[in-house]
């Protein structure tokens, strides 16, 4: 996946094979489904690849009210091309995904710079901002669609193709706001800068900026800012 991609342990690796147990809740191409698949809800279709024939993922679970804009997740059927059988499924999953306009809050995008598109989906509906996702990294070797809990973590992120970081903005209440950036190193998202805002009274706030220097963290701003 090269220098920036990022690289999942060998239990999750193991998705492609099939041989070992798996923490994911993935069924196998082929092996018969679970007796409870849900009602087939949207269908995103996506190209993640100019090499590769688009993929078509659909949703199973049940709407949680009655107007459908809230969906329980409970798997991902993922199928290739024009393949009537799903090549993957996720499986084991609960979340309050909303939907509008019957389009999931499914995304494909590039999370780890590779020219490959990854999967995430939301997972509930948040109360504030910090909007939480599960994420699947698009693996080329096996041509499956692998869980990196490493993105689980960070709320609302946005990837930065030009500089190769990940940003994610978040408040903490109504007086403290911050913006973490994370660098991908030896495969995996590390924080290495922080911004906090953080207001002491209306129109006046303390601006602090860390970074992370040789494995350690060094204030390299600070500043009071009247608005």
């Amino acid at each position: 996946m090269g220098n920036l991609g990022f690289r999942l342990a060998g239990s999750l690796l193991c998705l492609a094979a099939w041989g070992c147990a798996d923490s994911s809740g993935e069924a196998p191409a082929g092996r018969a489904p679970s007796e409870h698949v849900g009602r087939v809800g949207p269908t995103l279709r996506a190209s993640i690849h100019p090499n590769l024939p688009e993929f078509f993922f659909t949703l199973r679970g049940q709407p949680l009210d009655a107007s459908g804009g809230i969906y329980r997740v409970e798997r991902i059927e993922i199928r290739r091309g024009a393949a009537a059988e799903p090549v993957q499924v996720i499986e084991g999953l609960e979340t309050e995904t909303p939907i509008s306009d019957n389009s999931p809050r499914l995304e494909v995008l590039d999370m780890n710079f590779d020219d490959y598109g990854d999967l995430r989906i939301v997972e509930f509906p948040p109360a504030g901002p910090n909007v939480p996702y599960l994420n699947w990294l698009f693996d080329p070797a096996s041509a499956r669609f692998v869980r990196a809990a490493e993105l689980d973590a960070i709320a609302s992120p946005v990837f930065d193709r030009k500089t190769g970081r990940i940003r994610s903005a978040w408040r903490d209440g109504a007086t403290r706001y911050g913006t973490d950036i994370y660098s991908v190193i030896e495969g995996k998202p590390v924080l290495v800068r922080k911004e906090l805002k953080e207001y002491s009274k209306p129109g006046a706030y303390r601006w602090t900026v860390m970074e992370r220097i040789e494995g350690n963290w060094k204030t390299v701003e600070q500043k009071v800012v009247r608005e």
